[in-house]
């Protein structure tokens, strides 16, 4: 039984730790919890999904979508979304969200698995021994003797990660795009009809109402995107400027006269992926020449929840042709 370490406990981790069965799994994330970006927030009594907002309902992840209806934790709703506020451009929206929260899709998906798991732990260095296996070292333990190295966190952490391992020489370098995130919360109802939409003003490209999802709240909360081509531009901004500025354009968006009980932004520096790498090269991963290491994650094939899954099935379905 070949003995595998995966880096990153998101979407593509997950997909590559469920696609490889039958071997020894041990999965480590610096996070605290399985999902990447695939996040939900809790304050208190408040809930928000604060990274990936829903699945798209034509996303073509046939195996995804086994595995989705097989855990049943995820339900299909029709919302109305606006493309342009101003113009009152409305439509209703299929949608495919988490039962409880966008986080219970990776965390159930999770314990399902058969793996060990090490949270709370990010990995600092990788050496291959002696024994022409590989060694993986935290900022406080060790773990010895790994067969295969699969690593599926953001590009340019991966790279630095295995810099020794990779010759980065002739490799392309996919894009990122970084996007604020504010969550707001307001004691009572602001009668907004919309349960979401794009493009409030130039620097706000989404947002989203969370009480749809989380029924169970007693105030109501919302979820902004600031536009990555603002986020880009005030990169060193601080949180507070940007929450009282995110709020003040929502607030005069809808015409809300009551001031939030709660607001709280949130830096993703590695949102989404503008440039995929199997754009820019045509290939899925990125290996060392022994194929012992492997590098993946949404940014090879784009930047939805589906892309980081697809991404994991693809490196296995690999894998276990060759039998490495």
């Amino acid at each position: 039984m070949k003995n595998i370490a995966i880096i990153g406990a998101g979407m593509t981790g997950l997909s590559l730790s469920y696609n490889l069965k039958g071997s020894n799994i041990s999965i480590f994330d610096k996070s605290w919890r399985p999902g990447g970006r695939v996040s939900t927030r809790k304050h208190g009594d408040l809930l928000f999904d604060h990274g990936a907002h829903y699945l798209s309902t034509s996303h073509n992840v046939t195996q995804l979508k086994e595995v989705l209806n097989k855990i049943d934790i995820t339900k299909e709703i029709e919302i109305n979304f606006s493309t342009n506020l101003k113009e009152n451009k409305l439509l209703k929206k299929k949608i495919i969200i988490g039962k409880n929260g966008m986080n219970s899709i990776p965390n159930t998906i999770y314990q399902s698995l058969n793996v060990n798991s090490y949270f709370n732990s990010k990995i600092i260095k990788i050496i291959k021994n002696k024994n022409n296996l590989y060694d993986l070292y935290s900022e406080k333990d060790e773990y010895k003797n790994f067969d295969l190295i699969l690593i599926c966190i953001p590009y340019l952490q991966a790279k630095e990660l295995s810099l020794n391992l990779i010759d980065f020489s002739n490799n392309h370098k996919p894009i990122y795009e970084p996007i604020y995130t504010v969550m707001l919360s307001y004691e009572e109802s602001n009668n907004i009809k919309i349960d979401g939409g794009l493009n409030l003003d130039k620097n706000i490209a989404f947002y989203m109402n969370q009480n749809f999802k989380f029924p169970e709240l007693k105030n109501e909360n919302w979820v902004i995107n600031m536009s990555s081509k603002y986020t880009e531009k005030n990169l060193n901004i601080n949180n507070y400027d940007l929450e009282i500025y995110a709020q003040s354009i929502f607030e005069k968006s809808f015409n809300i006269t009551q001031s939030p009980i709660f607001v709280k932004a949130h830096r993703w520096l590695y949102a989404q992926t503008k440039t995929s790498y199997n754009y820019l090269s045509k290939k899925n991963w990125i290996s060392s020449k022994d194929s012992k290491v492997f590098l993946t994650g949404d940014w090879v094939l784009g930047k939805s929840l589906s892309d980081a899954w697809n991404a994991g099935l693809k490196l296995s379905h690999y894998l276990k042709i060759l039998d490495i």
